[in-house]
């Protein structure tokens, strides 16, 4: 049996992304818990989890980018050798610079700054500031953006099309990002539509996606 440095580092790399999604999918199903909630303590939870996962995101980001890295350097002379001078290549590194980027700018700052409010808030019934910080758009766009863009930049890894159709599969997959994110707030509202509080969150959040 013959093991290759290069096949340890591909087997790390998928490893890292599929951790990186598995939090991910913690992270999607936190945020309508928390927009569902009815009172402050049903938040705590799902607060402590956004509050632990959030800050590793990042991390996953550098060490994939990395990992992918290496395995450019490590491709050079094989079959299936490819480099930085490919479009694929290239379209996944930009993408995952972008894409962090915009998470960390956005997303970021508005989780740490929910996930205060709710530490801070007493048990009882959510108030308005907490409701809209549940359903704020810079949260949810961003972090849709970023799971559906990375599963175009798996496709790019897996079919490596040519550099003028490269960009094409993360754009799609970050537009199917933003058209969930805005179906479940959209949904979020309706269900709370006979809740006050919700209903001026819907609509607050609403406002901050066109503005």
């Amino acid at each position: 049996m013959h093991i290759d440095l290069f096949g340890v580092v591909l087997f790390l790399h998928i490893t890292v992304a599929i951790i990186a999604f598995a939090m991910a999918g913690v992270f999607h199903a936190a945020l309508p818990a928390m927009s569902r909630a009815e009172n402050v303590s049903q938040m705590r939870p799902w607060a402590a989890i956004v509050h632990r996962l959030d800050p590793l995101f990042p991390l996953f980001a550098l060490l994939l980018l990395g990992l992918g890295v290496w395995l450019v350097h490590l491709g050079h002379g094989t079959d299936d050798a490819f480099s930085f001078k490919d479009g694929w290549v290239v379209t996944a590194i930009v993408a995952l610079v972008v894409v962090e980027g915009l998470a960390g700018a956005t997303l970021a700052p508005t989780a740490k700054k929910l996930v205060a409010k709710v530490h801070d808030s007493a048990d009882g019934a959510l108030s308005d500031e907490l409701r809209r910080l549940a359903m704020s758009p810079k949260i949810w766009f961003p972090g849709h953006i970023a799971t559906f863009g990375f599963l175009g930049v798996v496709f790019l890894m897996a079919a490596k099309p040519a550099g003028e159709w490269a960009w094409l599969f993360p754009a799609v997959g970050a537009v199917v990002g933003v058209a969930l994110a805005k179906l479940q707030l959209d949904r979020l509202a309706v269900a709370g539509s006979g809740d006050v509080p919700a209903q001026r969150a819907a609509a607050e959040a609403a406002t901050e996606a066109r503005a």
